[in-house]
C-alpha cells in the first residue's frame, strides 16, 4: 500500500475510464437504462427514470442533488447495497456534513467531472469506509437534467466488491 493509500483523508483514490468498460453488470445494465431514456437528448430528466423498470438495480442506486450556488451535493436516496457496505445511511445529508479536507475534496472532484462533462462517467478505486477495506469498487455517474441543459441530479450507480 502506498503512503497516498494510507492517507486517513483519501477515503478512495478514484481512476476514471471515459470507456464505460464496466467489470460489475449492474452498472452496465444502469448505464444502458440510462441511454436509453436519452431519447436524443444530451441526457434524460429525473421525471424519465422509472424505478419499478430498474428493480434488481435500486439497491446499487444514489440520488444526488446538485445545488449550484453555492454548490453542494445532498444524498436524495441511497441504496441498501451502499448503506450496508458503508454501514451508514447518508440519505438527507450534504457531502460537507460528513466529510472535509481531502476526502471532500477527492468526493467533489468525480462529482464536479459529471457537471462539466454534462456525460456518464466511470470510476473505480480501492476504497476504505466504516474502517472496512474494500478489493474494489466500481461507479457510474449519470446526469439528470430537469431543464435540458443544466445537470440537476446526479444517479449514481454504486457496487462494492469484498476482498
Amino acid at each position: 500500500m502506498t503512503a497516498e493509500e494510507n492517507d486517513p483523508e483519501r477515503r478512495f483514490l478514484p481512476e476514471f475510464d471515459t470507456t464505460l468498460r464496466f467489470r460489475s453488470k449492474n452498472l452496465e445494465q444502469l448505464q444502458k437504462y440510462w441511454d436509453s431514456k436519452r431519447k436524443g437528448r444530451e441526457m434524460p430528466s429525473r421525471t424519465d427514470i422509472e424505478p419499478t423498470e430498474i428493480p434488481t438495480l435500486l439497491s446499487y442506486l444514489a440520488l444526488i442533488d446538485v445545488e449550484l450556488n453555492p454548490r453542494r451535493f445532498r444524498w436524495r436516496l441511497v441504496g441498501t447495497h451502499i448503506t450496508g457496505a458503508m454501514r451508514y445511511d447518508y440519505t438527507g445529508f450534504y457531502f460537507d456534513e460528513k466529510y472535509s479536507g481531502r476526502a471532500l475534496a477527492d468526493l467533489m472532484a468525480v462529482y464536479e467531472r459529471v457537471l462539466q462533462s454534462k456525460a456518464p462517467i466511470q470510476h473505480f478505486g480501492r476504497p476504505t469506509f466504516a474502517d472496512k477495506h474494500f478489493a474494489a469498487y466500481e461507479s457510474t455517474h449519470l446526469p439528470l437534467s430537469q431543464d435540458g441543459s443544466d445537470v440537476a441530479i446526479i444517479l449514481v450507480g454504486l457496487e462494492f466488491f469484498s476482498q
